[in-house]
């Protein structure tokens, strides 16, 4: 995934023809379009010419705009994709029946499964053995735990079950961190460098978890996990779950193990040199080898094919085979419910 990050104040992007042309005080440079997939606008005081949005519409480049944190607040992307209606009839539909239950449960399985994998890998770094069983243990009782459930009733168990294996994976990683990281847990709301560095790493990939549902015809604000709220992208995050231990958490704990200092400014935010390597370490993560996906494939393209590939449980009414759904035990849910 090529990203062009845009932030820096006083920035300009414009057009040259057929390519964009990037506008700072230190330089002027042209950027073909094949170089770029996605543009991230994350700091205020930046312009974008009309000709250069148009370049980018024309190109199926989408443009996110972020907050300081680098949440997405707002994203362009086509008009019209194919089979969208389809898709998007079979998701509305299964926030009524079984299959969405199905859906927030895999995907709860598979974040959990995902995080005692990372574990096992990052003990090759930090003092993580012992940890993995129980989560692995959790991440094969997800679905009895929901059996014949409502989504109501399934989306607070499943919260329940998701909290459980948080405070082990989560507590697994502070006490193996040095003490210098003050990170005690999980809190997106935490002053801490390693907290802050979460922050922006998910952010990144909520931006390419909302281009992949895009692309395969889904709504990101139509959810399942999440409950639905006016203006957030409810399955954008549902989605992203099965990626964030492998993508982003294991990218930045291998940097940090790796010599990666995680600088903050006045405001306990990322500096902007810390950013772009969050962004380096992440971007490298996304061309290796997602290991236990359904073909080989990089994680660049996991996120993109396990969208589609959840469109098409939708539309089919199947079961929903997410990244690293766990070996062993699987609940024929469906003939259950």
């Amino acid at each position: 995934m090529k990203i062009l990050y845009l932030d820096d104040y006083g920035v300009k992007l414009g057009a040259d023809g057929t390519s964009l042309k990037l506008i700072s005080k230190k330089e002027e440079k042209i950027i073909p379009l094949w170089e770029i997939d996605l543009v991230v606008v994350s700091s205020t005081g930046i312009s974008i010419t009309s000709k250069a949005l148009n370049l980018l519409a024309k190109a199926g480049i989408e443009l996110v705009i972020t907050d300081p944190r680098g949440s997405p607040l707002s994203m362009t992307y086509f008009s019209h994709y194919s089979r969208t209606p389809d898709t998007r009839r079979a998701q509305y539909l299964a926030s009524f029946n079984y299959i969405g239950v199905e859906i927030a449960a895999s995907l709860i399985s598979c974040k959990i499964c995902s995080q005692s994998k990372a574990l096992g890998r990052l003990s090759n770094y930090y003092n993580l053995d012992g940890y993995q069983k129980e989560l692995e243990s959790i991440s094969k009782k997800v679905f009895n735990e929901v059996k014949g459930l409502s989504i109501d009733e399934a989306r607070k168990k499943l919260l329940e079950i998701e909290a459980t294996a948080a405070r082990s994976y989560w507590g697994a990683i502070s006490r193996a961190l040095p003490k210098n990281l003050d990170f005690i847990n999980r809190d997106q709301d935490g002053g801490d460098p390693l907290n802050a560095a979460l922050n922006y790493g998910y952010s990144i990939l909520y931006s390419l978890g909302f281009r992949a549902l895009i692309l395969s015809g889904l709504d990101p604000y139509a959810g399942y996990m999440h409950v639905d709220r006016s203006g957030k992208p409810v399955l954008v995050f549902d989605y992203i779950e099965q990626f964030r231990a492998p993508i982003v958490d294991e990218a930045i704990l291998r940097g940090i193990a790796r010599g990666f200092n995680i600088r903050l400014n006045n405001d306990k935010l990322l500096d902007k040199e810390s950013k772009r390597n969050v962004l380096k370490l992440i971007n490298e993560r996304l061309k290796e080898q997602a290991v236990n996906a359904y073909r080989p494939m990089s994680f660049e393209e996991s996120v993109k094919e396990y969208a589609f590939r959840l469109a098409k449980s939708l539309r089919e009414g199947s079961m929903y085979f997410c990244y690293n759904f766990p070996r062993g035990d699987k609940v024929d849910v469906i003939s259950n419910l």
